[in-house]
């Protein structure tokens, strides 16, 4: 008989804790409906003027152009912590990014120095950069862009040259 209690005792607090622990679940559900957790969820790269001229720096070697990346937010917008925000090459060698963390505290600008040894092919070099954001709840948002080197031109031969308007 002793038991029997027992093991009924046992069963009812399992099932409170059972019950409790789906009660809490809810009341997070409810609690993230209600107060959105605004967060980088992705974006636009583009290349931008640098060095005070309104010209793009060229993508080859020994220049430094600057990029941009303009979030998309799941809610409102809200102030970038650069310390969250990250930059990555998919060829860190001949093109490696740096955040430009002293013009831009917010993470948003970044620099592709291009050393003047880089060896690209004639064609150029497709790069892929990424950019990431730790949000506040930990989810990872990523802005990528496609970019290529244009290497250094050779001299064209034949063809014809015309002054354009």
């Amino acid at each position: 008989m002793h038991d029997i209690v027992a093991n009924s005792i046992l069963e009812a607090i399992c099932r409170l804790e059972r019950l409790s622990k789906e009660q809490v679940r809810l009341q997070r559900a409810i609690l993230r409906h209600l107060n959105p957790v605004d967060r980088v969820i992705g974006g636009s790269m583009k290349q931008i003027p640098s060095g005070g001229s309104m010209t793009l720096v060229p993508i080859q070697p020994g220049q430094s152009p600057k990029f941009q990346v303009t979030p998309t937010f799941s809610g409102a917008p809200f102030t970038l912590d650069g310390t969250k925000a990250s930059i990555a090459s998919s060829d860190p060698v001949n093109a490696p990014v740096a955040l430009d963390l002293t013009d831009d505290p917010t993470g948003q600008t970044f620099i592709m120095a291009i050393p003047a040894t880089a060896v690209i092919p004639p064609a150029g070099e497709p790069i892929t950069l990424t950019w990431d954001y730790d949000n506040p709840d930990g989810m990872i948002g990523a802005i990528v862009g496609n970019f290529t080197e244009n290497g250094i031109a050779d001299d064209v031969t034949g063809g014809t040259m015309q002054q354009i308007a």
